[in-house]
């Protein structure tokens, strides 16, 4: 018989959230620091995003983490927040605004300052350009079955800009609360696209976090527009 299947799609409020940013943006933010960027993962930015529309609801947005099978399985979190957060966070768009990040003065207090190290910020080109007018929104939905039983997770965000070109969210177990945002899908196309070419020794599964998982699975994605 089969075994026990996992739900991680979102809620039907937190669908309706994604669907109101088909819309113009003000902003998209991130949260500086440590963790942010990863030699191995360039153009790769982890770090809970939070969208500011021109007009509407400010929406975080992050990843939940549910222990399945073992291992864990995550999905895309997404929530309205009461206002757009301070200066705190970086921007995507204004290049100027890059946060801030905390740490232990001489005196054992804790103290804010700008995050000096280049790894700690957004350092590419304003996204200004691209993501001001959003075209469209594609959920992507991983479906997945191993020998323990099967899930569904809601993983992914694929977003239009006004030039045509995709960026995209992906929900990732760690660091917690954060998302994965790609700018340029780059080597994550294959989410997007299941007819891009396969960058060589880079399977679906590998981008989904499963590369540690050595039991046998199968994992495609889906994606549904908003």
């Amino acid at each position: 018989m089969p075994g026990p299947h996992v739900d991680l799609t979102l809620p039907e409020a937190e669908r309706v959230l994604l669907r109101s940013l088909r819309t113009s943006w003000r902003d998209v933010l991130y949260a500086p620091g440590p963790g942010l960027t990863s030699a191995l993962d360039p153009g790769a930015y982890r770090s809970s995003v939070v969208i500011v529309p021109v007009a509407g609801s400010v929406v975080r947005v992050s990843s939940l983490v549910a222990p399945a099978f073992g291992s864990e399985r995550c999905r895309l979190h997404v929530e309205a927040l009461g206002q757009a957060p301070g200066a705190v966070l970086g921007s995507f768009f204004d290049l100027s605004r890059t946060g801030v990040v905390y740490a232990l003065a001489a005196d054992s207090a804790t103290a804010a300052r700008p995050p000096d190290r280049a790894e700690w910020r957004y350092d590419g080109a304003s996204l200004t350009p691209r993501l001001s007018q959003i075209r469209g929104l594609r959920l992507l939905r991983e479906r997945g079955q191993g020998a323990e039983g099967s899930w569904t997770a809601d993983r992914g965000l694929a977003v239009t800009g006004a030039d045509g070109t995709e960026s995209l969210l992906l929900a990732i177990s760690e660091p917690a609360e954060s998302a994965l945002f790609l700018p340029e899908p780059r080597l994550y196309r294959i989410l997007l696209d299941p007819s891009a070419p396969p960058h060589p020794g880079v399977t679906v599964r590998d981008l989904l976090g499963h590369a540690d998982d050595g039991r046998a699975m199968d994992v495609v994605i889906e994606a549904i527009d908003l």
